[in-house]
């Protein structure tokens, strides 16, 4: 046993009373507020009552006074029940390390360490740190010896004497150690050996002092951070919006921080992990949701990237593909960026005209006149606000030429012996008017509208235009998008350039109420993508997260994070690069090497070897599945995930095993991932991480056309155990070079 055991339980117990103490007067507050609230609705009806009749004007200041003072109540309320949910939870674990500092010429000082920090209200005393604090980084930092962290005043430098970690579960102290090495070991290797939960977890307690260089670093405006399967990428990017909103509280709240993700399965796969650190979640959002949002009505149909991979992966080297895959790989190039700027410049020069604006002899403004507002005038505007301030001037003509021609009308009609009712005369006037200026008003919409899906579809229909812009696909590589648009429908990889468009146009504005933007699975964004970003989150930081080895569809997205960082701001750009893997043992890893080539270290958990199980036909196969599953039924295993390279294979094994397991299928985006047996499709599964992986391969092509990517990705979903089931004969399995073992589970 430790030889400060016994004190550290002391001094845990301590900890726990005044814990409890603070708990016990939130509780009763907790309570006070709902009288209090339930006694203002109680006033402001016995007052105010419906504020009908007589005294409504007399009553309202008072309705207003109850109004705010419920505000404010429901707010504090909202505010107290935060914190007893945090305080409940640092009750059952309240810090997980200690520190002991002596800072150069003071005496030395302990530091305990928790999720959130805890200061006694009367005497202010700090008897948790928050993992956020500045002292607290040298934890993650620094081993005993020289140490230093950065404070508000600067830097702080001095003598690490101790560090110390502890296990703490329902109050009790169940572990504890002092540490000479790096947090690896005991505590990382017990948590990582833990079965998955369908939530991310927190890794405050095991952040790496890489990780946490990339959490804390405030440097450069955009930051990269590009690592292997299991790196804790995503991790980072949870927790370095925490960081955020706790070191600049003041200025940055969670609906100030956008995360994008892959899909809504994901989305709420990560739903866990800020409230657990005592945060609001962020706003999170795809690039098909941004396109929503922006475009709204415009198009019936946005695909998503879901839809847009399972299309792919089905219609893979059929003559149909050939069209939209030339498409697509040439949409995400850099050089289709030029082609939509030389566009936005085309539109801009050539293809707006502008013609009189009259009525009969009215002449609202004329051809020069507008040339001269558009090229000269208004230039410094964006395009689009142009064309608004233009409008809106000539339409402030129009309605005092409006107010005008009325009075006229109603004077010719007053002096009529047919009519006598003024509020007849007025109506009709109206009527005349709004009809003799019907032409004017739709010239001047044709004008100053700019119909962007007309637009968008005119650079791939026009050949001469195309050509202009330097395009390279031909008329019959083009003809599948120029359908689909004039179908209503945007193709994912449409999404990105149709939005960076509207920008050069001047269409969509900066974002101002973002203040930090994240972007997970970074790899799969196109460069034009990077374009949109960078200009519709301009005054951004941003921080950029993916692994090169996981771009499941090289040809839409941009793979190495570095290039992605120098579209968005070559000045300001800083890269890291993590090479550790905590999440698979050491053999899924190795195995996985053996489709991607890696200097990924994996770290050292050991378990089973991946096997390769084959099977005559998609029965044998799912039979060996099933018969796997009820071998392993006992292992006390959380989550099993059978993965399928698409949908439709995913549905067929579903069928078959659901009549003897218990069993959920994934169909898309929105889906919560339940405990248990789950079969989803491989883009799907991107990002997620289950105890038990087994890759189904329902054909002897799976996986083989330029996909070692996403087979990479789908085995390392894996924690503990990773299988292989597959047709006998599939080509991966040569490729990869593993001995086969035909086994049959009884």
């Amino acid at each position: 046993m430790h030889p400060e055991w016994e004190n550290e339980c002391k001094r845990l117990e301590s900890v726990k009373q005044v814990i409890e103490s603070e708990l016990m007067k939130r509780r009763n507050n907790a309570n006070k507020y709902r009288n209090q609230m339930r006694e203002i609705n109680k006033e402001m009806w016995e007052s105010v009552g419906a504020l009908s009749g007589i005294q409504t004007l007399e009553e309202t200041p008072t309705f207003l006074q109850e109004i705010s003072l419920l505000k404010r109540s429901l707010s504090d309320a909202s505010e107290n029940s935060k914190r007893i949910k945090m305080l409940e939870r640092q009750l059952n674990s309240p810090y997980f390390s200690r520190i002991d500092f002596r800072e150069d010429n003071y005496d030395t000082e302990s530091f305990y360490i928790g999720i959130y920090g805890f200061r006694k209200e009367d005497t202010g005393e700090i008897l948790i740190y928050d993992w956020r604090a500045p002292v607290s980084s040298m934890f993650y930092d620094y081993e005993p010896g020289r140490a230093q962290y950065k404070s508000p005043s600067g830097y702080i430098e001095g003598e690490l004497l101790l560090k110390r970690q502890y296990r703490i579960e329902k109050g009790k102290l169940i572990l504890m150690f002092d540490s000479n090495i790096a947090i690896e070991d005991d505590i990382l290797q017990e948590i990582l050996a833990r079965s998955a939960d369908n939530r991310m977890k927190t890794i405050v307690s095991t952040i790496q002092r890489e990780q946490n260089q990339a959490i804390r670093y405030e440097g450069k405006r955009v930051i990269a951070v590009q690592g292997p399967a299991g790196s804790g990428k995503t991790s980072i990017a949870l927790h370095r919006a925490a960081y955020l909103l706790y070191r600049h509280r003041e200025s940055i709240r969670a609906e100030n921080i956008c995360l994008y993700t892959p899909n809504g399965v994901f989305t709420e796969y990560i739903s866990s992990v800020l409230p657990e650190l005592g945060e609001e979640n962020l706003y999170s959002i795809t690039l098909t949701d941004l396109a929503k949002k922006i475009l709204r009505n415009t198009f019936r149909k946005y695909e998503s990237y879901s839809e847009m991979m399972e299309w792919q992966l089905l219609h893979k080297n059929s003559g149909k593909m050939d069209s939209r895959l030339q498409c697509t790989s040439f949409k995400a190039s850099k050089e289709f960026i030029a082609v939509l700027e030389r566009f936005a410049n085309i539109f801009e020069n050539n293809i707006i005209q502008f013609a009189d604006i009259k009525y009969g002899n009215n002449v609202f403004a004329d051809k020069k006149e507008l040339e001269e507002l558009f090229y000269k005038s208004y230039y410094h505007m964006p395009l689009a606000k142009r064309l608004n301030r233009m409008e809106h001037l000539i339409k402030t003509r129009i309605k005092d030429f409006e107010k005008q021609r009325k009075q006229e009308i109603i004077d010719e009609l007053s002096n009529s012996s047919e009519y006598i009712d003024t509020s007849e005369i007025k109506a009709l006037s109206h009527k005349k008017v709004s009809r003799d200026l019907e032409m004017v008003n739709r010239h001047i919409e044709d004008m100053f509208y700019i119909n962007i899906r007309t637009l968008y579809c005119m650079l791939f229909e026009d050949t001469s235009i195309w050509n202009s812009c330097g395009g390279i696909l031909s008329e019959d590589e083009r003809s599948d998008t120029v359908e689909a648009l004039k179908n209503g429908v945007l193709y994912y990889e449409d999404q990105a350039p149709i939005l960076y468009l509207m920008i050069l146009l001047g269409m969509v504005d900066a974002d101002k109420k973002i203040k930090h933007v994240i972007i997970d699975e970074a790899q799969d964004y196109s460069p034009v993508a990077f374009k949109l970003f960078s200009r519709l989150y301009s005054h951004c930081a941003i921080t950029l997260l993916g692994d090169l080895n996981q771009n499941i569809n090289p040809l839409n997205g941009i793979g190495s994070l570095k290039s992605a960082g120098e579209l968005m701001d070559p000045e300001s750009f800083e890269f890291f690069e993590l090479n550790k893997s905590y999440r698979s043992t050491v053999e899924i890893m190795n195995f996985a090497s053996r489709i991607i080539p890696s200097k990924t270290i994996p770290f050292g958990r050991s378990g089973k070897i991946p096997e390769i199980i084959t099977g005559a036909t998609i029965n044998d196969v799912c039979g060996l599945i099933v018969d796997y599953i009820r071998s392993i039924k006992n292992e006390s295993f959380r989550s099993i995930a059978v993965i399928c390279r698409t949908l439709k294979d995913c549905s067929q094994v579903y069928e078959y095993l659901r009549k003897d397991l218990s069993i959920n299928l994934i169909t898309g985006e929105d889906n919560e991932i339940p405990q248990g047996i789950v079969v989803i499709p491989s883009y799907l599964a991107k990002g997620l991480e289950f105890d038990v992986v087994i890759a189904a391969l329902l054909s002897v092509d799976d996986y083989m056309s330029d996909e070692d990517q996403l087979f990479y990705t789908v085995c390392t979903r894996a924690l503990h155990r990773l299988e292989i089931f597959a047709l006998e004969n599939a080509g991966i399995l040569e490729k990869i070079s593993v001995p086969l073992h035909s086994l049959k589970f009884q």
